[in-house]
């Protein structure tokens, strides 16, 4: 969309373009009736991508704009094969009444933002296992984690010395998205391991999700708070920054107020026996080697729980 000359678009698409400009990462499903609406680059994408046909429309420049929609009654399907596959998608909704709309334009706010960490969807997701989203932020040889599941309120922080223990706690957490800054991004991880052999899609944020001075404020205002005593944070430096940033991300994405996130655990690793990545996975413990299925692990022999809340709270264990 850099080379699209924006005075010459017809009014409604020059708002798109717009609101396009504000969720540049996403593709952005913009509201046209009954259905929503992919242009340009986002066309070709979610066209290739969801196996869809490829149109056009007239926006007022000599070629038409690469278009392509789904049904609004049937966008969770489309949405969760795009989530599934590591894309952001945009919600972007009418907020008035056609009748009523000045000159015509309906006004539209992105409502939500869809990722692999955020996801609300059941039919998405297994009812059995948390969805987790974990932050980590890599600072002065520290790692700051920082995990949460916004459908059941978990929020976890902790602070890690190294890669090694880093690992053990994405392996035993399985976060479907970590969201990270860039120093740990150009640290030297094996991020494409994570990807392929974990399915983890992996965003690095902008400067200002990770200031100290933000992430604090952003934290003691959500839980209303003076001081991080108050939390157990308050010999969490590098854990603070990843929770505040985390804390960002999801109202950035939710757009609500996170009710659900009532309270936050810190937790110290040496605390417990650890077992490392590489002996949970010989272990089989929660998903057999070859496979990855729960059927034929420990897990699976041992969990008799009768809801998928009970069972979620046995995994933990």
């Amino acid at each position: 969309m850099e080379n699209i000359d924006i005075d010459k678009l017809t009014p409604m698409m020059k708002i798109y373009c717009e609101t396009k400009e504000q969720y540049k990462d996403c593709i952005l499903f913009y509201r046209l009736g009954d259905f929503y609406e992919m242009f340009f680059d986002d066309a070709l994408t979610a066209s290739r991508e969801l196996e869809i046909t490829l149109t056009g429309k007239s926006c007022g420049l000599d070629e038409r704009a690469p278009m392509c929609g789904i049904p609004y009654h049937a966008v969770e399907g489309y949405l969760n094969r795009l989530v599934a596959k590591g894309y952001k998608v945009a919600i972007c909704e009418q907020v008035e009444d056609p009748k009523t709309a000045k000159g015509g334009i309906v006004k539209r706010e992105v409502v939500r933002i869809v990722t692999p960490g955020t996801n609300l969807d059941t039919q998405a997701l297994d009812e059995t296992k948390n969805n987790y989203i974990m932050c980590i932020v890599y600072i002065a040889d520290r790692y700051g984690v920082a995990i949460a599941d916004i459908s059941t309120g978990d929020y976890f922080v902790t602070e890690l010395p190294d890669s090694s223990r880093l690992m053990d706690e994405i392996y035993k957490f399985s976060p479907s998205e970590i969201i990270c800054n860039e120093a740990f991004y150009m640290s030297g991880m094996d991020l494409d391991a994570m990807r392929d052999k974990l399915g983890i899609t992996i965003y690095s944020l902008d400067s200002w999700y990770f200031d100290d001075a933000v992430c604090k404020d952003k934290l003691l205002e959500h839980f209303k708070v003076k001081n991080f005593a108050g939390l157990g944070l308050a010999d969490y430096d590098c854990g603070i920054i990843s929770a505040g940033a985390l804390l960002i991300y999801l109202f950035e994405t939710q757009k609500n107020s996170l009710s659900n996130l009532t309270h936050i655990t810190p937790y110290i690793t040496g605390k417990y026996m650890l077992i490392d990545s590489s002996t949970r996975r010989n272990l089989e413990l929660c998903e057999t080697l070859r496979e990855k299925q729960k059927r034929g692990s420990l897990l699976w022999v041992l969990d008799k729980t009768r809801t998928a809340m009970g069972a979620r709270s046995f995994a933990k264990m």
